[in-house]
């Protein structure tokens, strides 16, 4: 029996639009923290403006390490907008349209607060 294969014009399809919605999580993260571009750049490690906005148009000649520095610096989940390779949403699947405070309330819910040590003798 043969194998069907995907279109690979589909899948292209599917990548662009995760990159340009990861772009959009980048810049709404960015604007709500009130930096520019430039900002994020000298945070990024003296990355140009140009190629912050490059990220932020979802431009697939950004190196992925640019784009995984900036998730991490504004403490957003790396394959947040990334859909299954069958085109369905992934669990957790974060969509620029909704709304990222309560996407960030969500988030800190689950993180693991350190207990305080007490380490008097």
């Amino acid at each position: 029996m043969p194998k069907t294969v995907d279109s690979p014009i589909h899948r292209k399809a599917q990548i662009r639009d995760a990159l340009c919605e990861t772009g959009a999580l980048i810049a709404a993260a960015r604007k709500e923290r009130g930096w520019s571009q430039t900002d994020l750049g000298q945070r990024l490690g003296d990355v140009d403006r140009r190629h912050v906005s490059a990220m932020e148009k979802g431009d697939p000649n950004v190196g992925v390490g640019l784009v995984v520095a900036a998730l991490w610096l504004l403490d957003l989940p790396l394959l947040a907008t990334l859909p299954k390779p069958d085109g369905s949403a992934a669990k957790g699947h974060f969509r620029v349209g909704e709304s990222l405070p309560r996407f960030r309330r969500a988030a800190s819910k689950r993180r693991i607060r350190p207990e305080e040590i007490d380490n008097d003798f």
